[in-house]
């Protein structure tokens, strides 16, 4: 046994394993803070209804077209919202509750600003969540620069790894073989054609 090639094979080993752990760690970060804002957006869709069945009824009552047509936003619409544009409309709702001529009928039916806090916190865990996620996001492209490095590093080891292999065509033939016929990379995407053991 070449010493030689045992020894590239473990440091291509190890740049293999660094390579995986990077593409794993940022994928699970960025799921984890999506999953946080997905969360509270089912949060707030859940508990809006109670809030705007009420605001519909207050709007028509005043009477106030823009407040009505906020208030009677089904959960459909607000589904399809982006997450920028699905804050700002709740944050409206919401400040439309605290309006002084609003605010003291939503208390006559119980809507309290204490009732109505669950909403509110549901809606900062949402925002919150959102730069949270680009953020992470902006992580990941400074970590798939890194991941490229990674990546290089790697096949440099596995292009000595092929000169350390070379000598296998005197000492064992089969395995050399084998190893060169596992080492053609085809590469997709039309840049080219492939990487070949030689």
């Amino acid at each position: 046994m070449s010493e030689s090639a045992a020894a590239q094979a473990t440091e291509v080993t190890t740049r293999y394993a660094q390579v995986a752990g990077a593409r794993g760690g940022t994928a699970k970060r960025t799921q984890n803070l999506t999953d946080a804002a997905k969360k509270a957006k089912n949060e707030l869709l859940e508990l809006l209804p109670a809030l705007l069945g009420p605001l519909s009824r207050i709007a028509t009552r005043l009477p106030d077209n823009d407040l009505l047509a906020s208030a009677t936003l089904s959960s459909k619409q607000l589904r399809k919202l982006r997450p920028l544009a699905f804050a700002g409309v709740v944050k409206a709702i919401l400040d439309s509750a605290a309006r002084a001529d609003v605010a003291p009928l939503l208390s006559k039916q119980g809507l309290t600003a204490t009732a109505l806090k669950p909403l509110r916190d549901a809606l900062t865990a949402f925002q919150q969540a959102q730069p949270a996620t680009r953020h992470t996001i902006n992580e990941r492209v400074v970590a798939g620069a890194a991941l490229e490095d990674l990546l290089a590093a790697l096949m440099d080891e596995v292009r000595q790894l092929d000169a350390d292999m070379k000598a296998f065509k005197l000492l064992n033939r089969p395995l050399y073989e084998g190893y060169a016929q596992a080492r053609k990379l085809v590469t997709t995407g039309g840049k080219g054609g492939s990487e070949e053991l030689k």
